[in-house]
């Protein structure tokens, strides 16, 4: 997750994790097994985020899905510009 951002959760973000430690390894170099229901996971993961991947590798799709998966998982911080508030003196 970016710097600039916190979990939603706790509980999101060891989901995350445990996502990662699974499907992570396909980002390596070298040939990666998945069990059938670790793909299964990952093509149903690509489907709900409606991404056209059905023929790119594991490693696309996970590429891909991991992104989705961050962002959906991180809410910006917001600073008192992005609320509107002005400092009382520069509003006098």
């Amino acid at each position: 997750m970016s710097a600039y951002a916190s979990p939603v959760s706790r509980a999101s973000s060891a989901a995350f994790d445990d996502l990662c430690a699974v499907y992570d390894q396909l980002l390596g170099a070298g040939e990666v097994v998945l069990s059938e229901a670790a793909r299964i996971d990952l093509r149903a993961f690509s489907r709900l985020y409606d991404l056209p991947l059905e023929e790119a590798s594991a490693a696309e799709v996970w590429r891909e899905v991991r992104m989705r998966l961050q962002q959906d998982l991180a809410t910006p911080l917001q600073t008192p510009a992005e609320w509107g508030y002005e400092d009382q003196r520069q509003a006098a």
